[in-house]
């Protein structure tokens, strides 16, 4: 840096390192005149203590930011679960407009049976859930399809419940007259829709 004399106006070149950040006394070599250099002349070099106090009154709002976006993200990720434990929260979802849709990678379909009765089909099954958490139930899709594959009819169904337990069931049942379907193929598949607008 440089400093200039206040009385014979010599100007020197000075290593800042060698002049200390909180001030000093110097003498100019060619008057001896004598004068103070103030912080502010040295350039800004902040004091640790003064970074130290910064990170200290930023610790409590970093970690409430923090502790806020681990809660957001958790509600996030575990809607389904939570909406299905505490149903009353699925309208404040669906107004911030995130959707509860079930999680079809948990639920499966079990002891699927068809039986005629003459042109009646009835079709009859179970929503198993494989979660250890309460599940929202998915409505379904019934098909029934001839040997020639030509699409005899489809149905959509609604399980009995909309919510199943961690490891437990609903039922689901239909029946439907069908003519000439007494060898077609009866097909049920998950939807990956929610029941709330049938059943809230």
């Amino acid at each position: 840096m440089l400093l200039t004399c206040a009385q014979c106006k010599t100007v020197f070149r000075i290593d800042n390192a060698a002049l200390s950040p909180k001030g000093q006394q110097v003498r100019c070599s060619v008057c001896a005149h004598i004068w103070h250099v103030s912080a502010p002349a040295l350039g800004f070099q902040p004091d640790r203590s003064d970074f130290n106090d910064i990170l200290r009154k930023l610790r409590l709002p970093a970690a409430i930011l923090l502790l806020v976006m681990f809660i957001s993200g958790a509600l996030f990720s575990f809607r389904g679960p939570l909406t299905a434990h505490f149903p009353s929260l699925i309208s404040s979802f669906n107004g911030v407009g995130l959707a509860i849709e079930p999680d079809l990678d948990v639920l499966e379909i079990r002891n699927l049976q068809a039986s005629y009765q003459g042109n009646l089909l009835r079709v009859r099954g179970q929503i198993y859930n494989a979660d250890s958490f309460t599940a929202h139930a998915a409505p379904l899709q019934m098909q029934v399809i001839a040997a020639d594959e030509t699409l005899l009819a489809s149905e959509r169904l609604l399980p009995d419940h909309k919510f199943i337990p961690a490891g437990g069931i609903t039922d689901f049942f239909v029946q439907k007259e069908i003519k000439m379907g007494t060898n077609a193929e009866v097909r049920v598949d998950l939807l990956p829709e929610s029941l709330l607008l049938e059943l809230f």
